[in-house]
């Protein structure tokens, strides 16, 4: 790992006690951020959403800990819609549990964009060439919520500061209510070129859904889309509750996204990894 002043790497996963208890050790706040987005079975999300989150506020309060800070997701409200909404709910079930009086911060993040994204560097590049499939039907015109990545890291360090933490779940976002004709709009005004939406049937959608599924079995490299993905694509609004203070615009935000796909060499997405312990 890239030495940094200020940072010590702790090697290790979430399964890794011994990891964690480093980690904790001599630590005032934990922000846990990590988790799976796509796995390969459902056993496979709630190991490590829901089992190992628990682990991990357990041996933050054992170690005294004074404010464990869990990104959840806003998917958490509805745990029945996907196999990974369940494990995130019962990932905060699990912090709660094992917090005792250690003050838990759940923050419930709805959709989280930004550059350097692999989840949705697919759509972004279609967006760049002036394409955007969207689902089918009414969940063309479904609502949800968005936050900018650096206004999210921002209300983090801000949670990481307080010096009178107290347990809250909070479900901030920078827009509160977007339609997907919100999103083409925007790049149109950032890319200069009209974007066509394409509306993708339900079951067609569906279908895909699941030649996805089975694409991951067979080669074992699951996919953030999925069949829970198009379930949750399809559940309705998904509306976070509340507005976070001067949100960096949405038309900023989609220009830092599309920028790698319209320069030239198009985008070469950079994975970071590990655990950080950091002075705050």
């Amino acid at each position: 790992m890239e030495p940094r002043p200020g940072l010590e790497w702790v090697a290790g996963d979430l399964r890794d006690p011994d990891a964690l208890e480093r980690l904790a050790t001599d630590t005032d706040v934990i922000i846990h951020l990590a988790g799976l987005t796509k796995a390969r079975s459902n056993a496979e999300f709630d190991q490590v959403n829901a089992a190992a989150t628990g682990l991990l506020a357990g041996i933050a309060r054992d170690a005294g800990v004074r404010h464990f800070i869990h990104v959840s997701s806003l998917t958490a409200t509805r745990a029945d819609v996907s196999a990974y909404a369940r494990s995130k709910a019962a990932g905060e079930r699990l912090a709660r549990d094992a917090a005792g009086t250690m003050p838990v911060s759940i923050i419930r993040a709805p959709a989280v964009i930004g550059p350097e994204d692999s989840a949705t560097q697919t759509m972004f590049r279609l967006l760049a060439r002036g394409l955007l499939p969207v689902p089918g039907g009414r969940a063309r015109n479904y609502r949800f919520s968005v936050i900018d990545v650096d206004d999210l890291a921002a209300l983090l360090a801000r949670r990481a500061r307080d010096d009178k933490p107290r347990s809250e779940v909070m479900t901030p976002a920078g827009h509160l209510s977007l339609r997907w004709n919100d999103i083409a709009d925007s790049a149109a005004r950032v890319t200069g070129r009209k974007i066509n939406m394409l509306a993708v049937p339900a079951l067609l959608f569906d279908a895909a859904g699941f030649i996805a599924d089975g694409t991951a079995r067979i080669t074992g490299r699951p996919h953030v889309f999925s069949t829970g993905k198009v379930r949750e694509l399809q559940a309705g609004d998904w509306l976070a509750d509340r507005a976070i203070e001067l949100p960096t615009a949405l038309d900023v935000t989609m220009a830092r996204c599309l920028a790698p796909f319209l320069a030239p060499g198009g985008f070469r997405p950079v994975h970071r990894g590990g655990i950080e312990k950091r002075d705050v």
